[in-house]
């Protein structure tokens, strides 16, 4: 898969657990400690930094009171080149 691509999902990905956050008035500090990961982890999450593990996107999910697959909400035109 395109590196490039990934990195865009990425970033989608991050901005959905972002605005969702946002919009339910939580801190990083309160969706870190229901996830079990650290403030630092969940930023990075955000700013579409770093792949992450099944685990930590079911716990987002139940975090965030949303199913998975408003935070996989993603263009996947993308992978037309």
């Amino acid at each position: 898969m395109n590196e490039d691509l990934d990195k865009k999902r990425q970033l989608i990905f991050g901005e959905n657990v972002l605005r969702l956050r946002e919009e339910k008035n939580l801190s990083q500090d309160d969706i870190a400690a229901k996830c079990r990961v650290t403030k630092s982890s969940l930023s990075v999450i955000e700013n579409g930094g770093r792949n992450f593990s099944f685990t930590t996107l079911i716990a987002l999910a139940k975090a965030l009171d949303v199913h998975p697959k408003v935070l996989l909400d993603l263009d996947f035109e993308l992978d037309k080149e």
